[in-house]
């Protein structure tokens, strides 16, 4: 099990990242095509047939109703905190500890849960386009988001609205190109297309603000796992949009190319089970209740 660490992330750890990312992202606002790339390369990748591979629906087989308890003393279940909505409606709650740990000796932390498949998707960039991709922001401490807060205005979250603060996020970007210059690049257009693969969502996508809140960010990727990322990105939802459809408490029959799932989300004594599953990923969803996501055999 990996050690969990309270600790001062990039301010000081990752002063030359910070500092090449602050040129990038000043470079990346002031292409005049970012946006209309975004525009044509989001929609495009909308468009694509392996949509068609996907399904979302009430399960139909047996359930049985299990407990957080019970699901906590159940060797095939494992607890994380990739399930979790945060905005300014649903705020972490006072005393909300990320489970942050030190990505790969590098003075950069993010959640446990993500680092695997931050370094899947990393390797990812360099092989398939021969570019870094580097992280200008991970996890924040709430004085950091304060301070991100004061510095930027309006484009920070609020202290406990923001997904940083848990270490879920992570604002990512290539070498000269940040911000919304990231999307102007090769490896920025693959990364908003295919990061579901390695279990991250665009978190703010295009055309999204009225829910989110929060206008096009192309750079900030978010983790949520599988196989959420990959119904989420290929249906244009949005993480609030995908919680909707889990509101009602009822199992979700899932099934991507990653295999098939059940996934429900409910209180911590009422969380339907199907009857055969191979392993469970359960988090607290920080609205009061939990999702679990169970693996079919």
């Amino acid at each position: 099990m990996t050690e969990k660490k309270t600790v001062r992330p990039l301010r000081k750890a990752a002063v030359t990242v910070a500092a090449v990312a602050g040129v990038a992202i000043i470079a990346g606002f002031f292409g005049k095509s970012a946006y209309r790339l975004a525009k044509e390369h989001y929609y495009a990748m909308l468009s694509r047939t392996e949509r068609e591979n996907i399904s979302f629906e009430e399960y139909s087989g047996a359930t049985e109703i299990t407990t957080l308890e019970a699901l906590k003393l159940d060797t095939r279940a494992a607890f994380d905190q990739s399930g979790m909505l945060i905005n300014s409606e649903n705020p972490l709650p006072d005393g909300f500890e990320a489970e942050a740990v030190e990505y790969k000796d590098s003075g950069v932390y993010m959640n446990r849960c993500i680092t695997e498949g931050y370094g899947a998707l990393a390797e990812a960039v360099n092989e398939r386009l021969s570019e870094k991709l580097y992280v200008s922001s991970a996890y924040r401490t709430a004085e950091e988001q304060l301070e991100a807060e004061v510095e930027e205005g309006d484009a920070a979250q609020e202290v406990g609205a923001s997904e940083h603060q848990a270490g879920l996020a992570l604002d990512v970007y290539v070498l000269y190109h940040g911000g919304m210059g990231f999307v102007e690049t090769e490896a920025g257009q693959w990364v908003n297309s295919d990061c579901w693969r390695y279990g991250f969502i665009i978190r703010y996508p295009l055309g999204k603000k009225s829910v989110t809140g929060i206008g096009y960010e192309p750079w900030h990727i978010r983790y949520v796992g599988a196989p959420h990322a990959e119904y989420i990105m290929k249906s244009g939802l949005t993480l609030e949009e995908y919680f909707g459809l889990l509101s009602d408490g009822k199992p979700r029959y899932i099934k991507t190319d990653g295999g098939e799932y059940v996934v429900v989300r409910g209180s911590a004594e009422s969380l339907p089970a199907p009857e055969e599953y191979e392993s469970a990923t359960v988090s607290s969803d920080n609205t009061g209740g939990y999702i679990v996501t169970y693996k079919l055999k």
